[in-house]
Parts: structure tokens; C-alpha cells; sequence
């Protein structure tokens, strides 16, 4: 593991040294992703006066709230729609979406990121991981029982603790090795969490082979009970659209787009407006804003809207800039040939767009565009991402302004924040209706979080670090 200097000692400095301080040292910049809050404290705000430290750290919490509140939109409007559209066409249940679809579009940027860091680990990985597991199982899985109780089959729970507590005791023992870890102690690390979805997609063939069975012979009243209680676990329960095909418009191709447009971007609920409360009437002025935002940012096909919610100049847009934020997201600060890769993707994209402008109408949705779900789900899960490290980060800022241990806030309120997009999802999921998905994923996240956090770093590091050193 890498020694790094702690961002906790700016506290030990002059005055003078601390904005330096913050803006070179590693530790204090890996824990910022698009703006510098330690940077901004240190740097513009005269934190000699308690006054002025106190009101840089209230509107970094309230500004925490409000992209907080943005990702909670996001999750809700965009991401686990989109997650029940995914899940279904795969065929899976509740269980299986929970271990797979769910656990891995949560943890994707995380993993995306990693890879783009060349898979480096840092001293406090395992106690991040350890207490996002704790968090998520105790927490947040308690959360959804509560919003939605249900009946769990028990082999599923055996299962999925079993997993967790395997990928748990497996972490702890190779990291208290006395001799350090070796590739032949790290490589089964990596295989906990594949494992952990071949049972999972092998238990759900077993249980349609189980209803199938059932249901070819004769069965008592006691077996009819369970085989009701079996078949809604045999895949989602989805209501699936009807397909339609669009009828070709006439006349001009770009007719009303910049009014299609604004109608798309600014859509509002006047009659709740009208009919709400002064408190209702100032969220929903609030709120304004960040719907045009996700609206602008996010790709939805709106399966039960006029043309499925198309809009041709939002389209074309969309086509720009959600490729290019993306590659921002994952890749900034890396080039290609002396150019920025975000502006590589931008630079491509822009003829994409432009063919794409010439060859569609505004009156009618191109026959693809329904399948560009999968471009709003990308979308949804990296800008789920970027809200979470800016949480991450003023988090880890008020903690440092606060003279909070590392261990400490890496435990709780960083935890918490980094936890936030699972705990939402999770939430939104069971409210919906399905909250065995949710359950499942309580387990299967922390698995996955070790895999990318622990398991692949230990495994580079150990074959490219210290290839001899096998027990």
C-alpha cells in the first residue's frame, strides 16, 4: 500500500502554507473530484475568523443537500426505470437483477475509475469497504424492510450472507498476513464476486426448473400454496409496452423544434403548482431547476409519452454531450495523441449529431430512438457517480476543516456519502415494489465494492510488485 501524508496535517501548518498544502498533497486532491473544496476553504476564505470557517462549512452542507437531492431525482426518475427495462429484457428475477444489474451499475464508475487509475489501492481501502458493508447490510437493508416488508426464501438469505460473510473473512485474513499478501492469497479474492454470480444466475434456472416441474403434475393444496409463492419469483413482474411504429410526418423536417424543445426541457407541474401549499409551491420552484438539468444531461424514453418524449434538437444535443461528459467523468486529465480525450469524444460525436439532425423529423420519432435506453442508463449511472464524489468531497472536506480523524470520517460521514447512490436506489427500488431486488443488492454491493477496491488492486500490485512472493 502506498505512504502518503495525511490532508489532516494542514492543521499543523502556518496559515501561510495551508492553500499550498492543500492543492499539492495527494491525499488531500484524491478526494476531489470536479472542485476543490479544500482548495476554495483554504484558498479564498480568511479561515483565521471562526465566523468566516463556520459559514464556509454551512454552504458546503446545504450545497451537500442539494446535489444530494439531485442525485435522489436522478435515481428515482431515471436510473432504476431504466434498471426494471434492463432487468426484464435479461429475464431475470428480483434476485438475480439484485446480484448482477443492480450491484454492478451501482458499483460501474467505481469500476471504470479504478481502471483508469491503473487499478492503485490506498492504506484505507479494506476500512472503506468493511464499513460501506456494514452500513448497507445493517442500515440500509433494515430501511428496506421497513418501506416494504416481504416473505425471503431462506436459501436465497444463506446465499447471499454467505457470499458476504466469505468475501469478508477472506479480505481480513489475507490482510493480517504476517508475511504480506501474495498473488497466490490475492487471486481467489477476485473470484468471490464471479462466483457469487454464476450461483446466483445458476439458483434462478434451478427455481424455473422447479416451477416447471411443479406445474407438469398433480399437486396437493400445500404445494399449490407454494407453487403461487414461486412463480413471482420466476422473473419480474413488468407490464410491457406495446410497440408502435411512427407514422411518417409531412412537410417541414424541423417544424416547431425549438418549441418541442422547451416544451420537452421545461415541463412543469402547474396544476400541483396551483393547487399546492406555499411549502409545496417552493419545492416544486426548486426543484425546477435540476429537472431541466437532468432532462438536458439524461436521454429518457418515455415508453407512455406522445412519440416516446422525442425531441429532435434535445436529441441531437444529448448525442454531443453525453458522450463527452462521460469521458470527462472517467478519463479527465488523459490525452490522446496531445488531445484531451473528452475533446476526442466531443470532436466525433459532432458529425454523429449532425447526420442525425439532417436525417429526422421533428413529428416523428425515428424508429431507433427507442432503443437508446441503454444511452440514458449510461448516462444515469456516471452523472449518479459524480454526484456521489462531490458529496464524497465536501464530506471529506468539512470532516478535515473539522479536525475529524480519517479513520473516523471514512467510517461515517464519508461512508455515508459514498453509500448514498446504493441507499437511494435501494429505497426508491422498494418503494416501487421490489424489494427483494433491493435486499439482494444490500449484499451483493459490498462484494462487488471489495472487488474493485481490494481484489483487483491486490491482484496487480502482487503479480507486478512481488511476483516471488508466494507464501
Amino acid at each position: 500500500m502506498r505512504s502518503e501524508t495525511s490532508c489532516s496535517m494542514v492543521h499543523d501548518l502556518l496559515e501561510s502554507q495551508k492553500c499550498k498544502f492543500v492543492q499539492t498533497t495527494p491525499d488531500c486532491l484524491i478526494n476531489m473530484n470536479l472542485f476543490n473544496y479544500l482548495g476554495w476553504h483554504y484558498c479564498k476564505v480568511d479561515v483565521r475568523n471562526s465566523f468566516n470557517s463556520f459559514w464556509s462549512v454551512l454552504g458546503m452542507f446545504l450545497i451537500a443537500i442539494y446535489v444530494f437531492w439531485m442525485m435522489q431525482i436522478t435515481i428515482k426518475n431515471y436510473f432504476c426505470p431504466t434498471l426494471m427495462v434492463i432487468a426484464d429484457l435479461l429475464r431475470m428475477n428480483e434476485s438475480t437483477a439484485g446480484v448482477t444489474v443492480l450491484a454492478i451499475a451501482n458499483g460501474s464508475p467505481d469500476f471504470f475509475t479504478a481502471i483508469a487509475s491503473r487499478v492503485q489501492s490506498s492504506k484505507h481501502s479494506f476500512l472503506s469497504c468493511m464499513a460501506q458493508a456494514m452500513f448497507l447490510h445493517i442500515f440500509v437493508a433494515g430501511l428496506v424492510i421497513l418501506t416494504k416488508p416481504f416473505n425471503m426464501q431462506a436459501n436465497t438469505y444463506l446465499r447471499d450472507f454467505g457470499f458476504l460473510f466469505l468475501n469478508t473473512v477472506y479480505m481480513d485474513y489475507i490482510h493480517k498476513r504476517p508475511k504480506g499478501i501474495s498473488w497466490v492469497a490475492a487471486l481467489p479474492s477476485a473470484f468471490i464476486f464471479v462466483g457469487y454470480v454464476v450461483v446466483a444466475i445458476v439458483d434462478q434456472h434451478l427455481l424455473i426448473a422447479r416451477i416447471q416441474k411443479m406445474e407438469q403434475r398433480q399437486l396437493n393444496v400445500a404445494e399449490a400454496l407454494q407453487l403461487e409463492e414461486l412463480k413471482p419469483q420466476k422473473e419480474m413482474p413488468m407490464k410491457r409496452p406495446e410497440i408502435q411504429r411512427p407514422s411518417i410526418g409531412h412537410g417541414s423536417r424541423n417544424k416547431r423544434i425549438f418549441r418541442q424543445f422547451w416544451n420537452t426541457v421545461a415541463e412543469f407541474d402547474k396544476d400541483r403548482f396551483h393547487r399546492g401549499t406555499i411549502l409545496v409551491k417552493l419545492y416544486l420552484i426548486v426543484k425546477q431547476p435540476i429537472d431541466m438539468l437532468l432532462r438536458i444531461l439524461i436521454p429518457k424514453v418515455d415508453m407512455g409519452a406522445p412519440q416516446y418524449g422525442w425531441s429532435k434538437l434535445l436529441f441531437n444535443i444529448q448525442v454531443v454531450l453525453v458522450p463527452t461528459y462521460i469521458a470527462y467523468i472517467i478519463l479527465r486529465g488523459y490525452s490522446l495523441a496531445g488531445f484531451a480525450v473528452y475533446m476526442i469524444a466531443l470532436i466525433v460525436m459532432i458529425p454523429v449529431a449532425t447526420l442525425i439532425f439532417f436525417l429526422t423529423r421533428t413529428d416523428t420519432q425515428p424508429i431507433f430512438f427507442r432503443y437508446t435506453s441503454g444511452v440514458g442508463f449510461m448516462a444515469a449511472v456516471f452523472l449518479i457517480f459524480c454526484l456521489t464524489t462531490e458529496v464524497n468531497a465536501m464530506f471529506f472536506t468539512m470532516a478535515t476543516i473539522l479536525k475529524v480523524s480519517q479513520e473516523f470520517s471514512l467510517a461515517t460521514a464519508i461512508c455515508w456519502a459514498l453509500s448514498s447512490n446504493d441507499l437511494v436506489a435501494n429505497l426508491s427500488l422498494a418503494h416501487q415494489g421490489w424489494p427483494r431486488m433491493a435486499m439482494t443488492a444490500t449484499f451483493s454491493a459490498p462484494v462487488f465494492g471489495s472487488f474493485v477496491f481490494l481484489a483487483l488492486p491486490l491482484v496487480v500490485n502482487s503479480f507486478v510488485k512481488a511476483p516471488g512472493n508466494i507464501f
